[in-house]
């Protein structure tokens, strides 16, 4: 995605309109959606040529409606129809500049620019999430846990040459398919799931087999155990900030690095930039273990859903030419 199809930088560029009459309305380049910007400062969407079914949803300071045609004017561009027209408009409840960059993750849900409003429902859903999270801040062990796939993110990043491949490992994390994983590598057919500790024990939570699962279009899955030591080394902050300023390539390559990072964090959550929390890898503290060796529950008739303490400490783990074969197979172009 260029800065020219950032639903960011356009919004940045988008003047107030003048009065609460007009609105100030720009087209996303290469895409069917448009962006309005209304006296309020307050933040609309129109997409025209959805041909898909509108989900019933109902968000909190959001608002979505289907129009058979839609007139909108576009400066210098005059007045034009917009068929089959899905609207958002969003209250001045939600900050703009925010929205505008959550909704970029509609690049990840369709590549080619044409939106639908299942993507639209997709990112909404994410959204309305983010807003659920309580107010409370993280615990030690939430911080501990976005710690450890911040930690495997800049593993991998650092341990590629080439930005390309670096954009593509990003890309990979929480990404697009919307299932309990936490890395999918698509372009090597590799999936990753991290767990982190701060206890002594490599005993971990797993929050449903789909964790341990490998899904459709992928052949290997595996999982990353971490131990910490908790009050010494880098914070959550700390390590996002390294991985901003490990961007490569030209300025434009850069910018698109910076803002997938800052899209990822805002769904993984606050949790992310976190200060408060140090933590560091103990000695021979990272253990990959292939998905049928971490011990998970015996199948139960009628139960379709469970969580479980999984204790990895008597499995086999990956030994190092094992380690360093799948780490070059993510991060090697």
């Amino acid at each position: 995605m260029t800065s020219e199809k950032s639903f960011k930088r356009l919004w940045e560029i988008m003047s107030t309109p003048p009065n609460e009459d007009s609105i100030t309305i720009r087209p996303v380049p290469q895409t069917n959606a448009y962006l309005a910007k209304y006296f309020d400062q307050s933040f609309g969407l129109f997409m025209r040529d959805v041909t898909d079914r509108l989900s019933k949803r109902s968000y909190k300071h959001i608002e979505i409606e289907m129009k058979p045609v839609q007139q909108i004017t576009v400066p210098g561009r005059g007045s034009r129809n917009l068929n089959n027209c899905l609207i958002l408009k969003a209250d001045d409840e939600i900050k703009s500049p925010l929205l505008s960059l959550i909704l970029d993750c509609l690049h990840d849900e369709q590549p080619s620019g044409h939106f639908t409003a299942m993507n639209l429902i997709s990112v909404l859903d994410d959204v309305e999430e983010l807003m659920r999270r309580p107010k409370n801040p993280p615990t030690i062990q939430e911080v501990a846990g976005a710690w450890g796939e911040l930690f495997i993110l800049k593993m991998l990043v650092n341990n590629s040459r080439d930005h390309i491949r670096k954009f593509e490992i990003l890309k990979g994390w929480e990404g697009e398919t919307r299932e309990k994983l936490d890395f999918r590598f698509l372009f090597c057919r590799q999936v990753l799931e991290v767990k982190s500790t701060i206890t002594a024990d490599r005993i971990h939570r797993l929050h449903g087999l789909e964790q341990v699962t490998i899904p459709p279009g992928f052949e290997n899955g595996c999982l990353a155990s971490l131990l910490l030591h908790s009050g010494q080394g880098i914070t959550a902050l700390e390590l996002v900030n390294t991985l901003l300023n490990s961007a490569k390539g030209t300025i434009e390559e850069k910018r698109n690095f910076q803002e997938l990072l800052e899209r990822r964090i805002l769904l993984r959550g606050e949790v992310c930039n976190d200060n408060r929390f140090s933590f560091e890898l103990v000695r021979d503290g990272l253990k990959f273990f292939d998905f049928e060796n971490v011990p998970t529950p015996g199948e139960v008739d009628g139960v379709s859903s469970l969580e479980w303490v999984s204790d990895l400490s008597g499995s086999q783990s990956f030994n190092s030419s094992e380690t360093d074969e799948m780490v070059s197979k993510i991060t090697l172009q």
